[in-house]
């Protein structure tokens, strides 16, 4: 009877196969059905939302009228526009039926008609036209009135399709559940019919091998196996040679026992010494060492942990090490830590809690957690190790508080420059209206005008400096690149500059070594850090100087711009914080020229934002180079 592995397992699969036929023709008929039945019920809660964002989009965009410049109904109006346009979209994808997509076509001309005077509107609003814009909202507003209609009437083609479906549905369902039942009743007999036959062949050989294994199994370990059984030459053959051969492995398995009896006392004897000399060599360690159960109870502990806990070795072993030392409002977290650990030992094994002594004095302790493996890989225990860090964490702590103090500064500084931004322009426009009033106006009060003109501009520009710096440092910095030749946007600051440098009768030479030198970076941020570095130059130099405007390439990476001016030069301290916030040359109750010190922090964060470094390099009375490098590509 050979092959006997082959026909169980032929048999096995092929009724497996017929199953399977069945279940997945099942399956395809549901899921069929399942997925028609969704996107209808899917598209018909879209039109209903249609409705609605029809109705939300003409609300908002009268809203829109009203505030134009509110940006919170503008979001809102953005976001159902969108909405409304993607459900369009979708139904336009998803409606199968003919007549729904009749229906259909006429509500989405009517909406696209009403998305079409809202974006009109949108664009009258931005450009002034308010009365255009109304216009435009009033005739949004009458098709508007047609949409519910048009949908209503969507609906019902949708339920009129759903109800052809049905019937359609259960033909199908039909005609699965009787292939079904046919199929059933073909392998259920195939099945039984093939069970009888092969049960015959089968079972009388394999109850005979169940005696002698018996016998075997009583301790007669000279229980002969019938030759008819061995040499025949199907799979039951092979189980009863396999038997013979464990009778005799069994015999010299016996012999060997003893023999390894005697080793394993041998053994106990070396790992009682090796474990003296493990203790010996964790008491000179300077962590903690601990060894615990999974129940946590401490198996092993060394001298650093005995002092730092403050007890002995014997008071250590067997108490919960949890519950014993470890701070109550750090116990659940360890717990569920280890609980993890012992799930997966692939898990973060690293912990930071507070363990206190028998003195009751708290410790930090980082904590480094490995399951310790026996041969086999079954971890029965857990080492852990553990650092001091009571003194690193008071420092951390500091740190952060300082670095909430900070941010809680950076919020105070931005508040009060928007408030401080929205007065200033009502003061400067108003001054600005005042100047032009007309000649009758005495003129000591056109000078006083002039003057908080002058002042409401120069308290404004310090405002945009802060704004500009607190939103570099929140990250909202926009950095916005194109592609040009660095040369060219250099010479082209030349008028501008000259203009600036004038003050005090002073020139600009460009020094332009590479006159080709293409960059994908921020023009407008660039120019920004140029125009600074010779208003510092004017500022803090003397009279008639020559500021030197010099650009060329450190590498083939990187373009260097440099503007030195003839001032008095600036000292190695100074030069180190002169970057930095708030920082400036002068002392702040002598100086004379105007500023917050912020412009060389905002020249910095920009250069950053690019990819660059900005630097200085000055000696004292011989003047100072301001530098920047830039990335060529």
């Amino acid at each position: 009877m050979p092959g006997i592995k082959k026909r169980i397992l032929t048999t096995f699969f092929s009724i497996i196969a017929i199953l399977l036929i069945s279940e997945g023709f099942f399956i395809t008929i549901d899921y069929i059905i399942l997925s028609k039945y969704m996107v209808l019920t899917d598209n018909m809660i879209s039109e209903y939302r249609l409705i609605d964002n029809t109705n939300s989009l003409i609300t908002y965009f009268n809203k829109r009228i009203k505030s134009p410049l509110d940006q919170t109904e503008i979001n809102q109006f953005n976001a159902v526009y969108s909405e409304t346009k993607n459900l369009l979209l979708k139904l336009d994808k998803t409606i199968t039926s003919s007549k729904s997509k009749i229906v259909f076509s006429s509500l989405k001309n009517s909406i696209n008609d009403i998305i079409f005077n809202v974006e009109i509107g949108v664009n009258d609003l931005k450009n002034g036209n308010y009365l255009e814009a109304v216009d435009r909202y009033n005739e949004a507003n009458r098709k508007g009135g047609f949409i519910k209609e048009n949908t209503t009437n969507l609906i019902l083609k949708e339920l009129e399709y759903a109800k052809n479906l049905q019937v359609e549905i259960d033909k199908v369902r039909l005609m699965s559940q009787i292939i079904g039942a046919l199929l059933l009743l073909i392998t259920s007999i195939g099945s039984v019919w093939y069970a009888i036959i092969f049960s015959q062949r089968f079972i009388s050989p394999i109850i005979d091998l169940t005696k002698i294994a018996k016998d075997i199994e009583s301790g007669n370990l000279n229980a002969q196996i019938n030759n008819s059984v061995l040499e025949s030459s199907d799979e039951v053959s092979s189980l009863a040679n396999s038997f013979n051969a464990m009778v005799v492995s069994l015999r010299n398995n016996i012999k060997k026992l003893q023999e390894y009896n005697t080793e394993i006392k041998n053994s106990r004897n070396y790992l009682k010494s090796e474990r003296r000399k493990l203790q010996q060599y964790l008491d000179t360690a300077g962590i903690i060492v601990l060894v615990f159960d999974y129940n946590n109870h401490i198996l092993l502990i060394n001298k650093k942990g005995q002092e730092l806990l403050g007890i002995k070795n014997k008071e250590a072993i067997g108490l919960d090490w949890i519950i014993s030392f470890v701070a109550k409002k750090y116990q659940l977290k360890t717990k569920n830590l280890l609980a993890l650990l012992i799930g997966d030992p692939t898990i973060i094994d690293t912990l930071e809690n507070v363990i206190v002594s028998k003195d009751k004095t708290e410790k930090n302790i980082v904590w480094h957690f490995s399951p310790l493996s026996s041969e086999t890989n079954v971890s029965q225990t857990i080492l852990a190790t553990g650092i001091d860090v009571t003194e690193l964490t008071k420092a951390k702590i500091t740190i952060n508080q300082l670095k909430e103090v900070d941010t809680l500064k950076n919020e105070v500084l931005n508040i009060a420059t928007h408030e401080l931004k929205t007065p200033l322009i009502s003061i400067v426009g108003l001054s600005e209206v005042m100047e032009k009033q007309p000649k009758t106006m005495p003129s000591e009060y056109k000078n006083f005008i002039s003057i908080i003109h002058q002042e409401g501009i120069k308290l404004t520009g310090l405002i945009k400096t802060m704004l500009t710096a607190s939103r570099n440092e929140i990250g909202n910095q926009t950095v916005t690149k194109e592609k040009f030749n660095l040369a060219d946007l250099v010479m082209s600051l030349q008028t501008s500059l000259e203009i600036l440098v004038k003050r005090t009768d002073s020139k600009i030479k460009f020094n332009i070594q590479t006159t080709k030198i293409d960059i994908e970076s921020d023009k407008i941020k660039i120019s920004q850090i140029i125009y600074n570095f010779v208003d510092n130059a004017v500022k803090y130099g003397p009279n008639n100087q020559t500021i030197d405007i010099n650009l060329s390439l450190t590498d083939d990476k990187f373009a260097r711009v440099e503007v030195r001016g003839d001032g008095k030069g600036i000292p190695k301290l100074m030069q180190k914080k002169l970057f930095m916030k708030f920082s400036q040359l002068e002392p702040s109750l002598s100086r004379s020229q105007d500023g917050m010190g912020l412009g060389l922090y905002i020249c910095k964060q920009n250069i950053e934002s690019l990819g660059g470094h900005i630097g200085v390099e000055s000696e004292e009375n011989k003047g100072a180079t301001f530098y920047f490098t830039i990335p060529l590509t």
